[in-house]
């Protein structure tokens, strides 16, 4: 069983897994709705489970998804294009205080307060529309020395947003008490 709630993914798997297909059943949902799912196949519980968290490679390398601060693309980061959050709406709707706690929680940031300062300021111009004007203002934010050291200077900001997007960490307490309820005896 297959849950993925990027339909992108599970189309890859559908694909991938062709020769395996009659013993492969792909699920377009998140992971927390795991009860659900195993009831609605009839099944009480499975011997094994593996969680690949986080952004993929795929969703990386499509441009056009928003999750990457390499290529100009619309503010999206949804996993699950079903989701009416985008990052559009995080960015240029989300109070000083919600973006701070989700750039400090989410990804670290040193720079958070800084960054989000610039972020409010040219919300206030025009909407913030795309990775490349959010990068902008990323490093416009980062002192010069401090953007030389280490990873983009992005890199953390566009996690914290991802993770809020989508919810990343919000689901996995409850997800995995259920996983453990779920796992069978020996599992």
């Amino acid at each position: 069983i297959c849950v993925d709630r990027d339909q992108a993914a599970l189309d890859a798997a559908e694909e991938r897994l062709a020769p395996w297909r009659e013993r492969v059943t792909l699920v377009h949902s998140n992971f927390c709705a795991l009860d659900a799912i195993l009831d609605g196949l009839g099944l009480d519980g499975v011997d094994g489970m593996l969680f690949d968290l986080g952004v993929s490679s795929p969703q990386l390398d499509d441009a056009s998804r928003g999750f990457s601060y390499r290529r100009d693309a619309p503010l999206d980061m949804r996993m699950d294009q079903r989701n009416p959050l985008t990052a559009y709406e995080v960015v240029n709707s989300y109070s000083q205080e919600d973006l701070e706690r989700i750039l400090f929680d989410y990804g670290e940031e040193r720079w958070t307060k800084r960054i989000v300062q610039f972020i409010l300021k040219a919300r206030e111009e025009k909407p913030i529309k795309t990775t490349g004007e959010l990068v902008h203002i990323i490093k416009a934010a980062i002192p010069k020395g401090a953007r030389s050291e280490g990873s983009h200077p992005a890199k953390r900001t566009f996690q914290a947003i991802r993770i809020e997007v989508n919810g990343e960490l919000k689901i996995l307490e409850q997800t995995m008490k259920d996983c453990v309820r779920r796992l069978k005896s020996g599992g």
